[in-house]
């Protein structure tokens, strides 16, 4: 690793090796989906990625390869760079870790690599490259320290790099004058500390001896609190990762004809032609091109292999295709056979691609695990509901509106005593209003004109129908008849009776029949059962910046070998992460702490099953119980102690007056 053998030696199978298993622990860098947009060695591989410094149109500077002998100097590598030279000026070991605690603001550049010429950039910076960082992020992130000596921790801290940006190496054990840089004093600039090859216990004891020796102290003792916490490689969040990407080419718009699934999945039906970025020479170099569909983001979930994200028919061998950044990410060179001599086009691939909906995308992670995900009941009725209103957003809106209260109106439990006479009726099949009803629904802020365009919108979709209210000359019986079935005649629901359409058949006596509205059946249970609250918990998370472009499934059920394991209320898939939701109008998950830690289990179970990394509890009440609260948190310290995965948990309170989330602190 630093040298002292080829660059093929064992120690750089021992560092890959390290490297394979923590990508394999933290689920992120996996081997089959390489993120590796920058390179530390100088290696020249056309199977490969071009490393940035490849593409420079100005001289670069790095370590020269023959001072890469300690683990120091390659500390100070990871923020510079190496680069082919034969320099061999010596350097003191205090430099090189004065240099690797504050990278490229340290002001010993020019004595580490002199001689370098005006307007040089560093080996790895993104300019160099003709590239610039794009964060999927607006809040700052931690610093990361990562201590040890051993290829693993060289390896967390590459990879760490990529993901996260702000993140130091620090091999070394002992404690010097140089770690006045890792404690700028701020604090606010928290600093996080972890290890691969090194305990909780040992890492903790490594840094609270580097700050009990710190050569800085503040004047005023009050400010002299520690400013990091030790964490485990697996803990630190990965969400919202840095890209790097051209700086010509980010965010360029492209027309694609596509067709839609009927499981909301999009399928290409035209592959993109060769493009080659401007500054880059197809023969040379290599890339990635990552393609996002407006509206359609793809998380990075690992079980998103390359055949769920091609076209049918699509040629698996043409290039490395996989789920990243919220898209789809290719190699820019077809590794299928290529003739010598072949065009751009014939050398370029341009693969066929699908942006898999998110029930696919449920379906695939549990299939990962045997389970079987089926629409619940209530999934199935809100499935109903979306394909009157048109979309998932439509019905969000109906939940939020002032209409939602009016609807509650057809519900056998509504009094509707405040209703004029005769403008409502209780009949066998549910509940009807006329327009006198309605117009007499106390909303002051609702007004009647408001009103009356929303009852011709929700009866043009069929979420209402018009129609009378009838009797049968045969049978005592009153029924309402859509006015599709009303015509002179009409035959009897009951008897089969055939009846004429007279003064007598219709109700309420009036010279004239009134028109009534009853409500759609499966719109009808969906306000029963506060089907709201789980539209409301959607309509508030896509408001979020990390949401606002989420895929967004009804409710559904994991079985596993035929049998119900859990129900969830929503799934939301963003640009990074799977999150699953149970949303509910009171406060509590059951009626004793035995219920409610078996039901939290479930939740955290299901999450895990389909590899979502986080659990939304949802409420329309101002606070969750403390029950709940207590169920959850020793139900994420048991499956802590037993070794199961545990997603985060953001608690969603106040749907529909004044919606908060918040994360539940870790145990």
């Amino acid at each position: 690793m630093l040298r002292k053998e080829p660059w093929n030696g064992r120690a750089v199978h021992e560092a890959q090796e390290a490297a394979e298993t923590l990508r394999a622990r933290l689920g992120a860098n996996q081997h089959e989906g390489h993120v590796q947009s920058s390179h530390l060695f100088d290696d020249d591989n056309a199977r490969e990625m071009t490393p940035l410094a490849a593409v420079a149109t100005v001289a670069v500077l790095g370590v020269p390869n023959p001072l890469v002998t300690t683990p120091e100097a390659l500390a100070y590598a990871m923020h510079v760079g190496i680069e082919a030279s034969d320099a061999d000026t010596e350097v003191p070991l205090k430099q090189w870790r004065e240099a690797a605690l504050r990278g490229t603001e340290s002001p010993l550049l020019s004595q580490l690599h002199p001689g370098t010429s005006e307007g040089a950039q560093l080996a790895r910076s993104h300019e160099a490259g003709l590239c610039v960082p794009v964060a999927r992020a607006f809040r700052v992130r931690e610093r990361i320290a990562v201590l040890g000596d051993q290829p693993e921790d060289f390896a967390l801290a590459e990879v760490l790099r990529q993901i996260r940006g702000a993140v130091t190496w620090i091999p070394w054990t002992e404690a010097d004058l140089s770690d006045m840089w890792l404690f700028p004093g701020r604090a606010s600039d928290r600093l996080l500390v972890t290890s691969a090859s090194l305990s909780l216990e040992e890492t903790q004891q490594r840094i609270d001896s580097r700050w009990d020796k710190r050569p800085v102290r503040p004047v005023d003792p009050g400010e002299d609190s520690p400013p990091f916490d030790v964490v485990k490689p697996e803990d630190i969040d990965l969400a919202h990762p840095a890209m790097v990407v051209l700086k010509n080419a980010w965010d360029q718009p492209r027309s694609l004809p596509a067709t839609v699934e009927p499981d909301g999945s999009l399928q290409t039906s035209l592959s993109l032609a060769a493009e080659v970025p401007r500054g880059l020479d197809p023969d040379k170099h290599r890339w990635q091109v990552t393609l996002t569909a407006a509206n359609h983001p793809v998380p990075p979930l690992a079980v998103l292999e390359s055949s769920t994200v091609t076209a049918a028919g699509q040629n698996p061998w043409e290039t490395f295709v996989r789920a990243a950044d919220g898209g789809i990410t290719y190699w820019s060179h077809r590794y299928d056979f290529v003739p010598s001599g072949a065009s751009l086009a014939g050398s370029l691939s341009s693969p066929r691609l699908a942006w898999p909906g998110i029930k696919p995308i449920l379906q695939i992670a549990a299939s990962a695990n045997g389970i079987t995900i089926i629409p619940s009941p209530a999934g199935k009725r809100a499935a109903i509901t979306e394909r009157l209103l048109g979309s998932r957003t439509a019905m969000e809106a109906m939940a939020a509106s002032p209409g939602w209260p009016l609807l509650h109106r057809f519900t056998t439990d509504s009094p509707n005593t405040d209703c004029p006479k005769g403008s409502w009726w209780k009949l066998k099949s549910g509940i009807v209003l006329s327009w006198e009803a309605v117009e007499a629904h106390d909303n002051s802020d609702w007004e009647p004109a408001a009103r009356r365009d929303q009852i011709d919108q929700w009866t043009t979709q069929g979420v209402l129908r018009r129609g009378l209210i009838l009797g049968c000359a045969h049978c005592p019986i009153l029924e309402f008849y859509p006015l599709a079935e009303i015509n002179q005649s009409y035959r009897c629901r009951r008897c089969g009776g055939d009846n004429q359409l007279t003064k007598s058949r219709w109700k309420p006596d009036a010279t004239e029949p009134r028109w009534f509205y009853d409500l759609h059946p499966a719109v009808l249970e969906l306000v029963m059962n506060n089907g709201d609250v789980p539209l409301l918990a959607t309509q508030h998370l896509r408001q979020q910046h990390w949401a606002r472009q989420a895929l967004v499934c009804e409710e559904f059920e994991l079985l596993r070998d035929g049998k119900r394991l859990v129900e969830m209320d929503f799934a939301l898939a963003t640009t990074e992460e799977l999150w699953l939701g149970e949303a509910k109008s009171n406060d509590s998950l059951g009626n004793s702490p035995r219920e409610r830690r078996i039901e939290a289990g479930k939740l955290m179970e299901g999450c895990a099953l389909v590899g979502a990394s986080g659990l939304i509890l949802a409420t329309a009440k101002t606070q969750w119980a403390d029950t709940t609260i207590e169920a959850l948190t020793q139900e994420r310290r048991g499956r802590l102690s037993a070794g199961k995965a545990v997603p985060r948990i953001c608690l969603l309170t106040g749907l529909g007056t004044a919606p908060q989330l918040t994360p539940l602190t870790n145990p």
